[in-house]
Parts: structure tokens; sequence; C-alpha cells
């Protein structure tokens, strides 16, 4: 249930830290770049954009006029045109005209209020998913609005793509995923800023993968997080789980935000047999365990749990946690000491004191 490129932040970091300057105090710049390039499977790219972040050796991070951000090496790029007018978003007609030449013939567009769906599946099943989109982009923007933070309008459309059956939707996803395509079923993508998914057959069991999955794009598409900046990921997968707990008093299999997500509440309690004295340490201060499949289990529980007992226990204080971190900018990095004094900073208090206040906490849910 992670964010795909999630896990390759972290090389880019390491490739541009040394070279790139950040174009624009918010990392993003007025000028609209208009490149000519070939991308890593040799296709040749006409973007419209904003750079987000150049290299000193001519590398782009470039937010394209439709959402998407390119990764460009020096060696890809052919032409390149600069002026100085402000980046103006293609709108929906145009995207939807991009999906089509873009996906293979038999797709169509579904359109809801926020949401285009580019599908080749049933108007049933399409539809289904459209309206679990919009229950989710309302609930969510009304919990943060309660919560007293002001989240933005997606500057962009925001996309997803469902196919027909499984062996469609792996072939398409094999080239952003890998070989661990097998074992999902939907996923967000940092760079495309899509999501992508299938017609399951026994869809209710699987609410929770598609509400997770759209949360980290809203997350992205509202200003809650930014795309590519260093964003915890005991944040931003804790607060997808939040969001996910599936209601089974509903129809829907989803209704409600914020209720106590019994699987990741039962993994936390078994976690906490053999939960070394540090684990607090080693879940804010890096990613690594989110990385490591003999840990990923465990640390995607605490985060839902330490979510919950901040947005329950100390919501103010975490809210501004978040809107600090909202403001990161692009392949900015901090160090694990400096994650943790952040948090302990916003937070209020130490790890030692949360420790002891949140550990109680949870072990009395039910």
């Amino acid at each position: 249930m992670r964010s795909i490129a999630q896990a390759w932040i972290t090389p880019l970091l390491i490739a541009f830290s040394m070279t790139w300057i950040a174009v624009g105090s918010c990392g993003r710049c007025e000028a609209v770049e208009k490149i000519k390039f070939k991308d890593a499977r040799q296709r040749e790219q006409n973007v419209t954009g904003e750079s987000l972040v150049e290299a000193r050796d001519g590398g782009l991070l470039l937010l394209g006029d439709d959402g998407r951000i390119w990764t460009i090496q020096p060696g890809q790029i052919e032409s390149k045109e600069t002026d100085d007018s402000k980046l103006t978003p293609v709108d929906e007609a145009t995207v939807q005209q991009r999906l089509l030449e873009e996906m293979p013939a038999g797709f169509e567009i579904h359109q809801t209020n926020h949401y285009l769906i580019c599908h080749n599946t049933s108007v049933q099943y399409v539809t289904w998913v459209g309206s679990l989109f919009e229950q989710l982009y309302r609930g969510f923007n009304a919990y943060w609005k309660n919560q007293g933070m002001v989240l933005e309008e997606p500057r962009f459309p925001l996309v997803g793509l469902v196919f027909a059956d499984r062996k469609s939707f792996e072939e398409y996803a094999r080239p952003e995923v890998g070989e661990a395509v097998g074992g999902i079923i939907g996923y967000y993508n940092l760079e495309t800023n899509r999501i992508t998914t299938f017609n399951m057959p026994n869809p209710e069991r699987n609410i929770a993968t598609i509400i997770h999955e759209a949360t980290h794009q809203l997350a992205y598409n509202t200003g809650l997080q930014q795309r590519f900046a260093d964003n915890p990921m005991w944040v931003s997968e804790g607060l997808a789980v939040f969001f996910e707990s599936p209601d089974f008093s509903s129809s829907r299999g989803w209704r409600t935000i914020g209720r106590v997500n019994a699987v990741n509440l039962q993994r936390f309690k078994k976690y906490l047999l053999s939960r070394p004295a540090d684990s607090l340490s080693t879940l804010l201060s890096d990613d690594k365990r989110f990385r490591n499949a003999d840990s990923a289990i465990s640390a995607y529980s605490e985060a839902w749990a330490l979510n919950y007992f901040l947005l329950k226990t100390k919501r103010k204080e975490y809210v501004a946690y978040l809107q600090e971190l909202s403001k990161g900018e692009p392949l900015k990095s901090r160090s694990p000491r400096e994650r943790i004094e952040m948090f302990e900073k916003f937070i209020g208090a130490d790890l030692q004191t949360i420790e002891r206040q949140f550990v109680p906490f949870v072990t009395r849910l039910r």
C-alpha cells in the first residue's frame, strides 16, 4: 500500500545532493520551460512545464502542465526554450485527449466532479470507483477543515486508471512497479500523479487499498504534502491508513474517517510483545523500516497508531507539524536528527515523554 516512487526518492536525493539548485523560494519557478527530450524508454517527449529543481549539470525536475513530474537528465535534452510567462495547467479536455492517445484502443473517460478516470472496464464498476473517490474527496477536505487546516484546490485534474482485469493491469504497471506488481491491487505514482487499479472480483474486500492510494493522491494535490519533498513515510503511510479504515457496517464498505483500524491495531499490539525501546526513534528518524520486508508490517502498524494517537490527543500540535512539513521543497532532505528535533519541537515533548503517553493510549483501544 505504499506510493510508487517513494522507494526511489532516496536515490534521487543522493544523486542530486551535491549538484542541485532549487529554483524559486518555494521550489517553483515562474518561468515556463518548453523541452524536447527522449524519456527512459527512448520515446520523444515535448513537455511544457516549470522547473522544480535544476541541477548544476543541466538536469531538471520538471512539473508538466498536466501535473506529471519529469526527471530529465542533461543528455536526454534535445532542445529547450524558456520564457517569463506563468505556467497555465491544461484543461480537462486536453488531459482527456492525452490519456486516450496514450492508452490502448478501447479505453474511455469516466468523469466525476473532481476526477478523470480512464478505463476499459464496465460502466458499473468505474462508476462505483468514481463514487468512492468523490466520497473520499468530500470527507478528506471536511476532515482537515475541522482540524483547522486550509487545503488548496487541486491545481491539476485528478487522474485514475482502471483496467478491466489483473493481467492488463500488470502489463501496464510492471514498468513502473517492477515485479512487485504481482502482489498489489493498486498504487499511486508520485511521478505521474495517477492512481492505477483494476476491476477486482471482490472489490469490497479491497476498498481499503483504493482509499489508501486515493488518500496519497489527495494529500499531494491539496498542499497537505509536496511531491518529492522529504515527507517521512510514517506520516504519509500512517495518514493513508488512518483514512482507509474500513467500515463493515456500511454497504459500501467504507464510510467514515478516523475509525480504529482493527487490522493495524492487532498488528501493533502483537509488535508490542517484542518492540524495542528505540522504536519511535527508528520510525521517525528515517524510512528504513518501511523498505525492509521483515519490518514493514510493524512499521505501517506503528505509523497508523502514532497518527491516530496524535490526531486524537495532540491535534493542534500535530496539525502545526503537518503544516510545517507541507512547506518542504523537492529533493531537500533532513538528517535523522533534524527529523526528530522538528517533531519534538512542534509536538512540544521529547520522544521519551511521547512514548510514555503513546503506548498506554493505544493498548486501551478496542
